[in-house]
């Protein structure tokens, strides 16, 4: 059986983004950035990661919140 990686710490969202490991952190704080809390400790699943890196693209062609596109 293959596991697949759900979700990230916050270094290893720093790795993979290129961000600083206290941007990261920031945009925890902020609410900016896809994150869940267990116990004490906060996770990024990788698929909300994905997706939110997607809708920060600018020229982006994935919709709108309405289901529309670039215009």
């Amino acid at each position: 059986m293959t596991s697949q990686i759900v979700c990230l710490s916050a270094a290893e969202v720093a790795v993979e983004t290129g961000l600083s490991i206290s941007t990261v952190r920031k945009l925890t704080r902020q609410g900016i950035i896809p994150h869940i809390t267990v116990g004490r400790r906060i996770l990024y699943p990788v698929t909300a990661l994905h997706n939110w890196m997607l809708e920060q693209t600018f020229g982006s062609t994935a919709p709108d919140k309405d289901g529309g596109g670039d215009g």
